[in-house]
């Protein structure tokens, strides 16, 4: 299982990499592809030899990451305090994420997910849980590339007013997102991130040029507050 140590005790949570369901549906998989001609032997080999081994990789990889992060914030954990229904519930989340995903930003940002949680009640940095859920399911559903774009949108935020306390700072538009990715694609991703309310779409302009580059954009707090307690990069 995933392990962990801070100054207040261990921290264990007990995980099974291989569960019967997921070698059953690899196995249906494997014998659907086998039957196709050519191809079908090599790919579903390569399910067979890369998919469980990947996962194993990736519950690893999650341990270290994890353990390393305890380790830096010891002193500010309590588990005794934790919740322990709320805790399952986003470590349950977190560990989904965790699995899945191979960006390690993705996986940096379910760590943190967990780590918040167990923080003292007191500390500056905690979250409520009711708004880590929240951004559990922000960080399932968003694409890798809105979650760099998001990021982006905060620094150019905090470029236009550093006191992040202004009112008008959190407006811009498209145009200044130019170069992280390609023009057909940068809407949909802006797009995502309005769907959670952590970037607004404000409204279509009444010219709209090439790349949709005179859109207008606000970050809204929610975006501002799930770059920096959950992705820790602002």
């Amino acid at each position: 299982g995933l392990l962990a140590t801070c100054r207040n005790g261990p921290v264990s949570f007990n995980v099974r990499p291989h569960m019967n369901k997921r070698d059953h549906i690899l196995a249906v998989i494997k014998a659907g592809l086998n039957a196709v001609p050519v191809l079908g032997g090599s790919i579903a080999s390569l399910i067979g030899d890369y998919i469980p081994s990947s996962t194993q990789n990736q519950l690893e990889q999650a341990t270290h990451l994890l353990a390393a992060r305890l380790t830096e914030l010891e002193s500010r954990i309590d588990v005794s305090a934790a919740d322990k229904e709320q805790f399952a519930e986003l470590f349950k989340s977190a560990y989904l994420i965790l699995i899945r995903s191979h960006h390690l930003e993705r996986n940096r940002a379910a760590i943190e997910l967990i780590a918040n949680c167990l923080l003292a009640p007191n500390d500056i940095d905690k979250v409520p849980y009711d708004e880590l859920d929240h951004f559990a399911r922000c960080l399932d559903n968003l694409s890798i590339g809105a979650i760099r774009i998001l990021v982006a949108c905060v620094n150019i935020a905090a470029q236009k007013d550093p006191s992040m306390t202004a009112q008008g700072y959190r407006q811009f538009n498209v145009a200044e997102l130019d170069g992280l990715a390609p023009d057909h694609l940068v809407m949909g991703l802006v797009s995502e991130l309005n769907s959670l309310h952590l970037v607004h779409i404000l409204g279509t302009p009444p010219i709209r040029i090439q790349g949709y580059a005179n859109y207008p954009l606000e970050l809204t707090m929610l975006g501002s507050r799930f770059v920096k307690y959950v992705l820790n990069a602002a």
